[in-house]
Protein backbone atom coordinates (compact mmCIF):
# COMPACT_ATOMS: atom_id res chain seq x y z
CA UNK A 1 0.00 0.00 0.00
CA UNK A 2 1.43 3.43 -0.68
CA UNK A 3 -0.29 5.93 0.61
CA UNK A 4 -1.06 9.64 -1.76
CA UNK A 5 1.30 11.24 -0.17
CA UNK A 6 1.58 13.68 -3.02
CA UNK A 7 -2.05 15.00 -1.86
CA UNK A 8 -1.04 16.36 1.37
CA UNK A 9 0.10 19.85 2.17
CA UNK A 10 4.02 20.12 2.80
CA UNK A 11 4.81 20.02 6.70
CA UNK A 12 7.12 22.68 8.01
CA UNK A 13 9.37 20.34 10.41
CA UNK A 14 11.61 18.49 8.85
CA UNK A 15 10.44 15.27 6.59
CA UNK A 16 13.55 13.13 5.84
CA UNK A 17 14.88 10.42 7.84
CA UNK A 18 18.94 10.77 7.99
CA UNK A 19 21.27 8.70 6.49
CA UNK A 20 24.80 7.50 7.12
CA UNK A 21 27.56 8.95 5.09
CA UNK A 22 29.29 6.22 2.89
CA UNK A 23 33.04 7.60 4.15
CA UNK A 24 31.47 6.74 7.64
CA UNK A 25 30.60 3.37 6.51
CA UNK A 26 33.99 3.30 5.47
CA UNK A 27 35.33 4.48 8.58
CA UNK A 28 33.41 1.82 10.66
CA UNK A 29 35.05 -1.39 8.64
CA UNK A 30 38.20 0.79 9.10
CA UNK A 31 36.90 0.82 12.79
CA UNK A 32 35.97 -2.71 13.24
CA UNK A 33 39.09 -3.83 11.66
CA UNK A 34 41.48 -2.41 14.30
CA UNK A 35 39.60 -3.45 16.80
CA UNK A 36 39.15 -6.77 16.30
CA UNK A 37 35.41 -5.99 15.88
CA UNK A 38 32.87 -8.45 13.93
CA UNK A 39 30.24 -6.33 11.60
CA UNK A 40 26.57 -7.71 10.83
CA UNK A 41 23.82 -6.04 8.60
CA UNK A 42 20.10 -6.02 8.82
CA UNK A 43 16.68 -4.22 7.30
CA UNK A 44 14.10 -3.68 9.27
CA UNK A 45 10.88 -4.73 7.74
CA UNK A 46 7.77 -2.48 7.10
CA UNK A 47 9.58 -0.29 9.23
CA UNK A 48 7.54 2.99 8.21
CA UNK A 49 4.09 1.12 10.31
CA UNK A 50 6.58 1.43 13.40
CA UNK A 51 6.19 5.75 13.46
CA UNK A 52 2.80 7.48 13.99
CA UNK A 53 1.62 9.91 11.44
CA UNK A 54 1.56 13.85 12.08
CA UNK A 55 -0.39 14.18 8.65
CA UNK A 56 -4.00 14.23 8.67
CA UNK A 57 -4.84 11.49 6.31
CA UNK A 58 -7.74 8.94 5.48
CA UNK A 59 -8.88 6.43 3.41
CA UNK A 60 -12.23 5.41 2.33
CA UNK A 61 -12.45 1.44 3.56
CA UNK A 62 -13.26 -1.36 0.69
CA UNK A 63 -14.87 -4.92 0.51
CA UNK A 64 -11.57 -6.20 2.34
CA UNK A 65 -12.87 -4.08 5.65
CA UNK A 66 -16.05 -5.96 5.63
CA UNK A 67 -19.41 -3.80 7.23
CA UNK A 68 -16.86 -0.72 7.48
CA UNK A 69 -16.87 -0.62 4.14
CA UNK A 70 -17.61 2.75 2.31
CA UNK A 71 -16.48 4.33 5.69
CA UNK A 72 -13.74 6.82 6.66
CA UNK A 73 -10.87 5.82 8.31
CA UNK A 74 -8.20 7.76 9.73
CA UNK A 75 -4.77 6.61 9.37
CA UNK A 76 -2.54 6.66 12.46
CA UNK A 77 0.54 5.03 11.59
CA UNK A 78 3.17 5.82 8.73
CA UNK A 79 3.03 4.48 5.56
CA UNK A 80 5.05 4.96 2.34
CA UNK A 81 4.20 7.50 0.51
CA UNK A 82 3.13 9.93 3.15
CA UNK A 83 5.55 12.97 3.16
CA UNK A 84 6.65 12.29 7.30
CA UNK A 85 6.66 8.75 7.30
CA UNK A 86 10.64 8.48 7.08
CA UNK A 87 11.13 11.36 9.71
CA UNK A 88 8.14 9.49 12.10
CA UNK A 89 10.54 6.11 11.84
CA UNK A 90 13.61 8.16 12.00
CA UNK A 91 12.81 9.45 15.50
CA UNK A 92 11.17 5.88 16.50
CA UNK A 93 14.51 4.02 16.34
CA UNK A 94 16.55 7.21 17.50
CA UNK A 95 14.82 6.28 20.86
CA UNK A 96 15.02 2.37 20.80
CA UNK A 97 18.85 3.18 20.15
CA UNK A 98 18.86 5.47 23.20
CA UNK A 99 17.38 3.10 25.48
CA UNK A 100 20.30 0.65 24.73
CA UNK A 101 22.51 3.37 25.40
CA UNK A 102 23.87 4.55 22.20
CA UNK A 103 24.47 7.99 21.31
CA UNK A 104 24.94 9.65 17.85
CA UNK A 105 28.50 10.71 16.99
CA UNK A 106 29.15 14.18 16.69
CA UNK A 107 31.08 13.44 13.09
CA UNK A 108 27.68 11.80 11.58
CA UNK A 109 24.35 11.76 13.53
CA UNK A 110 23.48 7.96 11.84
CA UNK A 111 26.73 6.89 13.01
CA UNK A 112 25.81 5.72 16.56
CA UNK A 113 28.30 4.98 19.43
CA UNK A 114 28.13 3.21 22.80
CA UNK A 115 30.87 2.57 25.41
CA UNK A 116 31.20 -1.61 25.94
CA UNK A 117 34.08 -2.27 28.87
CA UNK A 118 37.22 -1.69 27.33
CA UNK A 119 36.05 -1.13 23.68
CA UNK A 120 33.48 0.80 21.65
CA UNK A 121 30.62 -0.92 19.47
CA UNK A 122 28.43 1.05 16.60
CA UNK A 123 25.44 1.55 14.77
CA UNK A 124 25.48 2.72 11.47
CA UNK A 125 21.66 3.87 10.20
CA UNK A 126 20.33 4.35 6.55
CA UNK A 127 16.73 4.95 7.28
CA UNK A 128 15.73 1.45 8.24
CA UNK A 129 18.90 -0.65 7.19
CA UNK A 130 21.46 -1.29 9.94
CA UNK A 131 25.37 -2.38 9.96
CA UNK A 132 26.13 -3.14 13.84
CA UNK A 133 29.67 -3.17 14.36
CA UNK A 134 30.46 -5.27 17.53
CA UNK A 135 32.25 -7.86 19.17
CA UNK A 136 28.82 -9.19 19.98
CA UNK A 137 26.52 -8.47 16.78
CA UNK A 138 23.79 -10.90 17.51
CA UNK A 139 23.08 -10.02 21.10
CA UNK A 140 22.19 -6.09 19.94
CA UNK A 141 20.47 -7.65 17.03
CA UNK A 142 18.64 -9.33 19.45
CA UNK A 143 17.87 -6.51 21.72
CA UNK A 144 16.38 -4.47 18.57
CA UNK A 145 14.45 -7.48 17.47
CA UNK A 146 12.28 -7.02 20.64
CA UNK A 147 10.73 -3.55 18.70
CA UNK A 148 11.10 -4.53 14.77
CA UNK A 149 10.82 -7.47 12.34
CA UNK A 150 14.03 -7.75 11.27
CA UNK A 151 14.96 -9.36 7.88
CA UNK A 152 18.02 -10.37 5.93
CA UNK A 153 19.98 -10.03 8.94
CA UNK A 154 23.95 -11.68 8.19
CA UNK A 155 27.29 -11.19 7.17
CA UNK A 156 26.84 -7.86 4.92
CA UNK A 157 27.88 -8.64 1.44
CA UNK A 158 26.61 -5.58 -0.27
CA UNK A 159 25.25 -2.47 1.20
CA UNK A 160 24.81 1.08 0.03
CA UNK A 161 25.08 0.20 -3.57
CA UNK A 162 28.47 -1.55 -3.15
CA UNK A 163 29.97 -5.26 -2.42
CA UNK A 164 31.35 -6.36 0.97
CA UNK A 165 33.74 -8.69 -0.17
CA UNK A 166 35.57 -10.88 2.82
CA UNK A 167 38.97 -11.68 1.69
CA UNK A 168 40.05 -15.22 1.71
CA UNK A 169 43.17 -16.32 4.06
CA UNK A 170 45.91 -14.64 1.97
CA UNK A 171 45.06 -11.36 2.10
CA UNK A 172 43.73 -12.12 6.39
CA UNK A 173 47.78 -12.62 7.05
CA UNK A 174 48.47 -8.94 5.35
CA UNK A 175 45.88 -7.62 8.04
CA UNK A 176 42.89 -7.03 5.13
CA UNK A 177 40.01 -8.68 5.42
CA UNK A 178 37.27 -7.08 4.43
CA UNK A 179 37.22 -5.15 0.39
CA UNK A 180 34.59 -2.31 0.19
CA UNK A 181 33.57 -2.28 -3.99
Amino acid sequence: LVAGGNWTDTPKEDIYSGVVGMDTIRLGFTIAAMNDLDVCATDIGNAFLYGKTKEKVYVIAGPEFGELEGQRLVIDKGLYGLKTSAARFHEHLATKLRRLGFKPTLADTDFWIRKCGDHYEYIATYVDDLLVYSKDCQTIIDEIEKDYILKGTGRPEYYLGGDVDHLDDQWEKQGIRVALS
